[in-house]
């Protein structure tokens, strides 16, 4: 196998030269194309020696060029011949090793078959000599001797299929087993944050799965955060540290109604927005309006009325 590696390596390296010597032909054949056809359009037609002096350099480049591509084309050849062998050898060196495991997986199923139905068997007598009084123990060695009996006549027909792969695999005839695929450990999800607060109302509500949930009256409730801090802000709940929970938590004794009038939906409590801050008015700011004292002192002030 490794002798072939380097041929392909050598046969690679000796392409990639001809082709740049192929590149350099290309380059003079272009070259001197140009300088023929120069030669005829605007050349002294009665210098024969220049034009066949032209003619041969347009000669000598186009030969080179097609012996390049011949050897080329040769050299394709055997990389490619040289690449079926190696790949050949490589089939036969993974079929080798792939047979010889699976002939030691064998010889290792046939050596602990024997064992197996011995101490199965004996399982059984000793199961069956108390099974005529005990239903249960007679029901097991029931289904040790039929396990036994079913799993004797099937290595009967399995081993000698599975002797015969060993050599089938080396011969091609079998496919190759493949590996056992590996276990797919499941993605750890991030625990979704929850907060713990002490219910001064009944309330429903629902987890971030979208199971919906109770929380009774004074009692401790777990939830979301979203839905724990509205319960909070409207008054429903309390924190955990508020001193209402020591005086009152389980009072009711799970004397709950969830279906009560007075159960809250926490999930239907809308949020207060936030008033949107209104700028002065710039027309008003730029008038630079003076503040007027408006004080009962100042406003009082005395007019003269005509008698009539």
């Amino acid at each position: 196998m490794q002798i072939l590696e380097t041929t392909i390596a050598a046969l690679t390296k000796r392409a990639e030269q001809l082709a740049v010597k192929r590149a350099a032909a290309k380059t003079a054949l272009d070259k001197a194309t140009k300088a023929r056809q120069e030669a005829l359009l605007s050349g002294d037609l009665n210098d024969q020696r220049a034009l066949d002096n032209l003619q041969s350099a347009v000669d000598t480049a186009a030969s080179l060029i097609a012996g390049l591509d011949d050897a080329l084309a040769v050299l394709a050849h055997e990389k490619t011949e040289a690449e079926r062998q190696l790949a050949a050898e490589r089939e036969r060196t993974e079929r080798a090793a792939a047979a010889d495991k699976l002939a030691k997986q064998v010889a290792a199923i046939e050596a602990a078959l024997p064992g197996y139905l011995a101490q199965s068997r004996a399982l059984a007598d000793a199961l069956s000599e108390i099974g005529h009084w005990h239903f249960e123990t007679d029901q097991m060695a029931g289904f040790v001797s039929n396990a036994v009996g079913q799993v004797e006549v099937a290595a009967n027909f399995t081993l000698v299929e599975l002797k015969a792969m060993p050599d089938a695999i080396r011969q091609g005839r079998q496919a190759i087993p493949g590996e056992p695929a590996p276990a797919l450990s499941a993605a750890i999800e991030p625990t979704p944050e929850t907060q713990t607060v002490f219910m001064l109302r009944s309330a429903h509500y629902r987890d971030h799965d979208g199971r919906k949930k109770f929380a009774g009256q004074w009692e401790d409730a777990t939830m979301p955060v979203a839905t724990a801090r509205r319960a909070l802000h409207e008054g429903i709940a309390a924190v955990m540290t508020d001193p209402r929970r020591k005086q009152l938590r389980g009072v009711r004794g799970g004397d709950f109604s969830p279906r009560a009038a007075d159960v809250v939906d926490l999930d239907a409590v809308v949020e207060p927005h936030a008033t949107p801050q209104i700028d002065p008015d710039p027309v008003l700011r730029a008038a630079n309006f003076t503040e007027i004292d408006r004080s009962a002192d100042a406003r009082s002030v005395q007019i003269e009325v005509p008698r009539l």
